[in-house]
């Protein structure tokens, strides 16, 4: 698996690290390792403002590098400023795919499911698990506007390439959602 024993040592070192996957993002996303499992890691996410940001769930076959997070130092000193405590464990169950979005979905009132797009690297669905099929969720996805799409989006497990939770916009959609 590409750059699992790279995250796992992170993990185990506590070290903040920038983490790429080419396919879906330029710059990356910085954060501490939470948990690792056999297919997924998570990622507690740190912005560039030096403030936490929800956690994210993401394969280790979709990274393509790992490295020391080049400003942490900046980083860490302003969390530390802020009273900001780190996340000492992860709330889903990384078993599979479909034990995080179960578990995610139990711990948080929304949660975003990341799915590759043709437009764009991928797209971003937030919202909330209505029913988990056995090859699909079905999912009540929060507009932009941060009103209730009037439909179920049926979104394949063989899509969902990323699942977060507890971040900042997640939570402003919902707590504005009509």
């Amino acid at each position: 698996m590409a750059f699992a024993k790279e995250i796992r040592a992170a993990k185990a070192s506590g070290q903040m690290v920038r983490i790429k996957r080419e396919a879906f993002d330029e710059e990356g996303n910085t954060g501490y390792v939470v948990a690792t499992g056999r297919t997924y890691f998570v990622l507690e996410l740190v912005t560039s403002a030096a403030r936490f940001d929800g956690m994210a769930c993401m394969r280790y076959s979709d990274v393509t590098s790992v490295a020391p997070e080049e400003h942490a130092s900046f980083l860490e000193r302003a969390l530390e400023a802020r009273g900001a405590v780190r996340a000492t464990q992860a709330p889903v169950d990384l078993s599979s795919l479909h034990a995080i979005i179960e578990s995610a979905a139990k711990a948080f009132p929304v949660i975003t499911l990341h799915v590759p797009s043709d437009e764009m690297r991928y797209e971003c669905f937030i919202g909330k698990v209505i029913e988990m099929g056995a090859e699909a969720v079905d999912f009540a996805h929060i507009t932009r506007d941060a009103e209730w799409e009037e439909w179920l989006r049926e979104i394949p497990y063989t899509e969902i390439m990323r699942v977060d939770f507890g971040g900042d916009y997640e939570e402003a959609l919902f707590l504005a959602v009509e």
